[in-house]
Order: structure tokens, then C-alpha cells, then sequence
């Protein structure tokens, strides 16, 4: 279908859903990029706030805003009914890719006088910041497989932390030694100027390619790629770290001229917002074409017809294309299956409730759906 107009009518609203909790820039990040599309679109961008994410991805689910941002693990987690999404209201549902946000680094941080000076200075009684209820735990145990420790409960000491905040505070203060962090943001800049500093543990996986098997056996699919940090807090800069980019991402039925010229206007218009905050300037199309490379989330069809507007849409892209909405629809059908066997079984569906959660796991293990997780480059596959 084409939808190409040449006079299109924004909607007169349109909604982003954003983590707003202290110490993350997402939301002011997006705040300037709403300020640019409603003066130059007439439409009025507004942000939902939400304070956990898996609300902000349910804002999206249910119609309450049209477009969210995410990292990979997030919408991972959310398809596979993963900790925060395992309760009714936050399951899966059928996501489709609009267009990168943001590239950025992350690694992972001891203070500037930590005896950890390399990966594999990391040994059992390591004190290690346990921020279990976001997705990037799953990042820290990939690390701890790095450094070679499998017991997670016997050979680590983890040491709790409420907030992001908190953690930095937690590595400042050596109260804890290892800490997963991403290299901007004011957070980040505090506890480097703490009278240690910070040190950035290096993870070349070019040098250590065993190291990055083991790390990705545990968390396959958070970073695009390891490659030396390249913005944030002078500490990091050239240290080899994780590189990915977010994405936004809508519902698959979303108005497919909407999405259309929301990704034209993003596309030709990116001179107008990229110096209102350092991780626009990353909202780029080659930077797009580098995440559908790999990517397991469908692109949305808008996105598909103005690709293919510009001969940048494949035969690669639209077989892997077909194979990631399989995969997609796929677990949305499984999820809402599962909770149907769970009512006529009298089981609560929440995230609280173990005989869910066993229910939920047992009925994956039976249909042995593939995870989602990087792809291989279409140039490789």
C-alpha cells in the first residue's frame, strides 16, 4: 500500500511514552524532540510518564500513547513475559520498529583505586551492585561469566541498590566494587569526581573472544556490539564498553501514514532537532539502517514503504522481516494462551504469584519457541 500525500494532516496529538525517574535523561531528552515536532508538524507531542517500564510500554499496548522508546532487552523481556512483564496487563503484544533514538555506551565502573584493573581481576567474594529489577542484571551476570564465575549466589556478594543513583553512590563510597553504568548523565559525572574517580573496566572482545562467548551465553541480547566508548565521562573514553542503539517503537496496527511521514519528517528534518541534546544527534538513517541489520523486532509497515521509497528496503530485509513478525506473533499468541489455561485453572496472573510464574515456564518449555536475540548481519546471513 502506498501513502504517499503531498499535503498530509498530522493528527492534532500525538503521544510518547518515557521513563521519567531521577537520574535518567530519556525524558528531557525527548521533551526537547516534542518541542521540535509540534512547531514544525502543528501537532501537539506530549509525553506519558511513567515510572516503571514496563508501564511505559504498556502506555503503547493499551493505545494511552503512540510511540515508546526501548532498548532491546526491554522489548525482549516484554514478548517473553520476563520479571516486570509478567503480570496480566504487561504482556506481550504485537511491537513494531519505528526508528532508532539514541547510540550509546554502557560498561562498567570501580572506583579509580579498585584492585580490579582487568576482567579477570574479578574473583569470588567480588562485591557486585545488584540492581535485579531492571534488564541490565542480566548484562552484569554476562560480565561475571567473563571474568569466569558461574556461581552467582555462592561466589558473588551482592550488594543492594534502590536506585540508579544509589548505585553510583555504592561504587563511590567502595562500598561495593563492580557496578554496570552508562558514561553520561549527571549521575555518572558526580561519582567521578569523587576523590577515587573511575575506572572502566576493559572489554575488548577482539582480544578475548572466549570472554565475549561466555558474556553472551548470559545476556545475548543487550549489546549491539563491543567497541571502544566514545562520549560521557572522560574516564570511559577509548575503553572498550558495549555500543547499541534504542529504538521507538509503536503498536503493529499503528496508522500506517502516520508512521510514514513520522519517519520522512524524522529523516529530513534532522538538522532541525539534532544539537538540542547529544543523543539526538544519533537519530540518524544510517544509524537505523545499522539496527535492522540485526534486529529482531519487525519493522513497522510506514517505516517499510518509506525504505522502500528510497530502494534501501531489500530482499533481506523483507525476508528477515517475515521472520521476525512470525516470531513476534508467535509469542503473543503463546502469552495469551497461557493466561487462558491460568483462568480456567483458577490461577492468578501476576507477576507475585509463583504458580504463574511456574505455569508460564513450564508452557514455553513445551512449545520451545526461539528467545529473541541479535541476528546475523544480512550481509552475513
Amino acid at each position: 500500500m502506498t501513502v504517499k500525500s503531498q499535503a498530509y494532516k498530522w493528527p492534532e496529538e500525538f503521544g510518547m511514552s518515557v521513563l521519567k525517574i531521577k537520574g535518567l535523561e530519556t525524558a528531557d531528552v525527548l521533551s526537547r524532540l516534542a518541542q521540535v515536532m509540534t512547531a514544525d508538524t502543528g501537532m501537539k507531542v506530549h509525553l506519558a510518564h511513567a515510572s516503571l517500564k514496563a508501564d511505559k510500554l504498556k502506555w503503547v499496548h493499551y493505545g494511552l500513547a503512540d510511540m515508546v522508546d526501548g532498548g532491546d532487552m526491554d522489548f525482549r523481556q516484554m514478548l517473553e513475559g520476563d520479571k516486570l512483564y509478567r503480570n496480566r496487563e504487561a504482556g506481550a503484544f504485537p511491537v513494531r520498529l519505528v526508528w532508532v533514538l539514541s547510540k550509546y555506551d554502557s560498561g562498567f565502573i570501580v572506583r579509580g583505586d579498585s584492585y580490579i584493573k582487568d576482567v579477570y581481576d574479578i574473583k569470588p567474594g567480588v562485591r557486585v551492585v545488584d540492581m535485579s529489577y531492571f534488564a541490565s542484571q542480566k548484562v552484569v551476570e554476562g560480565l561475571l561469566r567473563w571474568a569466569g564465575i558461574n556461581d552467582l549466589e555462592k561466589d558473588v556478594r551482592w550488594v543492594k541498590a534502590t536506585s540508579t543513583e544509589h548505585k553510583a553512590q555504592l561504587i563511590a563510597t567502595g562500598e561495593a566494587d563492580v557496578a554496570f553504568a552508562v558514561p553520561t548523565g549527571p549521575i555518572t559525572e558526580k561519582a567521578e569526581k569523587n576523590p577515587h574517580g573511575l575506572r572502566w573496566i576493559n572489554l575488548n572482545a577482539d582480544k578475548d573472544p572466549d570472554g565475549e562467548k561466555r558474556f553472551r551465553e548470559k545476556s545475548p541480547v543487550y549489546p549491539e556490539y563491543f567497541a571502544p566508548m566514545f562520549r560521557g565521562v572522560p574516564s570511559c573514553h577509548g575503553v572498550w564498553g558495549l555500543v547499541g542503539a534504542d529504538q521507538f517503537c509503536c503498536r503493529a496496527d499503528a496508522d500506517t501514514g502516520l508512521i510514514y511521514h513520522l519517519v520522512k519528517w524524522l529523516d529530513e528534518n534532522y538538522p532541525k532537532f539534532k544539537d538540542a541534546h547529544p543523543w539526538l544527534e544519533q537519530m540518524t538513517r544510517q544509524n537505523l539502517m545499522e539496527k535492522l541489520d540485526h534486529t529482531f523486532l519487525p519493522a513497522h509497515e510506514g517505516l517499510m514503504e518509506y525504505l522502500k521509497e528510497l530502494k534501501l528496503w531489500t530482499d533481506a530485509h523483507e525476508k528477515r522481516q517475515a521472520r521476525n513478525a512470525e516470531l513476534v506473533g508467535q509469542w503473543c499468541e503463546a502469552r495469551q494462551k497461557a493466561m487462558w489455561l491460568a483462568d480456567e485453572k483458577g490461577i492468578v496472573v501476576s507477576g507475585e504469584n509463583p504458580e504463574w510464574g511456574s505455569l508460564w515456564e513450564d508452557y514455553k518449555k513445551e512449545l520451545n519457541l526461539p528467545v529473541f536475540d541479535l541476528l546475523p548481519s544480512l550481509h552475513k546471513a
